[in-house]
């Protein structure tokens, strides 16, 4: 005998605190096994380098190309592409234009049929002597649903294609902003968890993260 499709949930509603322990208990564990990962190191070492040679590293170490403004990213943006190029990041670009012609597909597609099963739906409803195939072959009120699944269809792929627009104007906004990050070996940070099993009265048990940063 064959057990119902949603006979598998219906332990989780049942138990719905028990699994909400668990997931957090999980949660817990994964996070600590990450802080004692990150701990056995720190993020950005300094290095024991002589003065005399830290010019010479920091020379070799400069970015290749300067900051970026994130203003006129922004606006370099608005033409679809441009902004990437002016954060020398050429590889985004081929993506930028896929994701467009991808929704672009869609929309035309979407936009046609919806036009056809439009006037075959009309013409259905308004002339008794229709000679529409569509009106034809389907009912009016087939054509209906499927006039109204094609419009459907057709507003997510416009506002999808919104999306995708306003998405690789932050990109590149972002990107800018990242090009004025400070990525010195003069930087560190220490991470180490930090573990009190027994409490006292002043004192009591508690878990949680040391944070140490060098300047």
């Amino acid at each position: 005998m064959t057990r119902p499709w949603n006979a598998w949930f219906l332990p989780l509603r049942k138990n719905k605190l028990v699994n909400v322990h668990q997931f957090r208990l999980v949660l817990f564990s994964v996070g600590w096994a990450f802080l004692f990962l990150m701990a056995s190191g720190p993020l950005c070492g300094q290095n024991n380098i002589p003065s005399g040679q830290k010019n010479v590293k920091e020379k070799k170490t400069r970015p290749k190309h300067p900051p970026r403004d994130p203003k006129k990213a922004s606006l370099m943006a608005l033409m679809p592409g441009l902004g990437q190029i002016y954060n020398h990041k050429f590889w985004k670009v081929p993506i930028v234009y896929t994701g467009f012609g991808v929704i672009g597909y869609f929309a035309v597609t979407n936009t046609q049929q919806y036009r056809l099963y439009k006037a075959a739906y009309n013409c259905k409803t308004n002339n008794p002597q229709c000679d529409d195939p569509l009106a034809e072959k389907y009912s009016k009120e087939t054509l209906q649903y499927i006039r109204d699944y094609y419009r459907r269809n057709m507003q997510l792929s416009y506002i999808v294609g919104g999306a995708w627009y306003l998405l690789q104007i932050i990109d590149a906004n972002v990107d800018a902003h990242l090009s004025h990050w400070n990525i010195s070996d003069n930087l560190s940070l220490d991470v180490s968890p930090v573990f009190q099993p027994v409490g006292t009265f002043r004192h009591p048990a508690y878990q949680g993260v040391h944070l140490r940063f060098s300047f």
